[in-house]
């Protein structure tokens, strides 16, 4: 990865009174009411601040899944390339990193639309609140990180979330609420809940004409404040599509398309100050990047690293992925 001697600069630490981090599963962590337990893989030198990398699961694959080599992501082999790989565990899942799917697959509560995260705001007076509170997930995903830097060195420009579909949503708001904190990010067919100028729910299919009709424009969405910033702290995304498959069906009928919700994303962080936007197309349809896979997250890991936090997008440059995606900087100009 590159280097980052001259660049690093230590995340202060804190944590919950009397609470003490260790390598794997770290449990009852009290935030928001509830107890939430995460997963650390820590890289082996730790002679200098290092990188984070906060990859987030979808609806029905387990954290463990998640990081686990052989399955779907592997992303806990990040931690030999030299991050820091922080796995936090569904709140769903009652602190299990094994639970798949279960009480994480079905509609959210509590105001929110889809129950695996805390990630867009429901429709309708119960999801008002959340307009313009980031809710409980993002601040547990960032305390837990400025937990796990009260035991480990960690770089503070350096430090990216990303998940495949409700946590690729997640990590959308994650990013629009706080890139005061966050250095970047990848959402992976994360949704955009497109609405319409002042923040009217649309329809499944009245948001993907939306977008069809009009595929350059800046659409608000529940995932993210009302209205959407305008101006962001310098972040870096890469915002992946799986190209014609990457849809999903709710109990046998299409409930979600990724390619209207993935334009949407890119046109919002290319049209913003400060980001540098990288849009990446493949095959694999719905699911965690499957076409090689290891090379692809470590072409995607030091792509965000390379773009620290307060770096000016004119010194950025995209290096070419591995075989069998296209990326570009700027918005997504294949999707229409």
């Amino acid at each position: 990865m590159p280097s980052v001697a001259d660049s690093t600069k230590s995340l202060g630490g804190e944590c919950p009174e009397n609470y003490h981090v260790k390598p794997g599963r770290n449990v009852d962590f009290p935030i928001d009411g509830a107890m939430r337990a995460f997963v650390i893989v820590p890289p082996t030198n730790l002679k200098k601040p290092v990188p984070v990398w906060v990859p987030l699961t979808g609806t029905v694959e387990s954290t463990t899944d998640n990081l686990r080599v052989g399955r779907s992501g592997a992303n806990a082999l990040m931690a030999e390339k030299g991050f820091m790989v922080i796995g936090p565990i569904r709140e769903c899942a009652n602190q299990d990193p094994d639970l798949r799917a279960g009480a994480c697959n079905g509609p959210g509560i509590n105001g929110w639309n889809w129950r695996p995260w805390s990630e867009g705001r429901a429709t309708g007076p119960d999801g008002d609140r959340w307009k313009n509170d980031e809710g409980p997930d993002s601040r547990f995903l960032i305390a837990m990180v400025r937990c796990v830097a009260k035991f480990y060195p960690l770089d503070a420009r350096r430090l990216f979330v990303g998940g495949i579909s409700s946590g690729g949503t997640m990590t959308n708001r994650a990013l629009t609420f706080r890139s005061d904190f966050w250095a970047g990010g990848l959402p992976i067919s994360g949704e955009w809940y497109v609405t319409q100028d002042d923040g009217a729910a649309l329809s499944f299919d009245a948001a993907r004409e939306k977008v069809r009709a009009d595929p350059a424009k800046i659409f608000q969405g529940r995932i993210g404040p009302l209205p959407l910033k305008s101006h962001l702290s310098p972040i870096i995304v890469i915002t992946v599509w799986g190209g014609e498959d990457d849809k999903w069906k709710c109990s046998g009928v299409l409930c979600a398309d990724y390619r209207p919700s993935t334009q949407a994303a890119s046109n919002y962080y290319s049209s913003t100050p400060g980001v540098v936007e990288v849009s990446c197309s493949s095959t694999h349809g719905h699911m965690w990047p499957q076409i090689h896979t290891q090379e692809f997250n470590f072409w995607a890991l030091t792509t965000l690293a390379s773009f620290p936090k307060g770096s000016r997008v004119a010194d950025f440059h995209l290096r070419s992925p591995p075989e069998g995606y296209s990326c570009r900087l700027g918005r997504f100009t294949d999707h229409y």
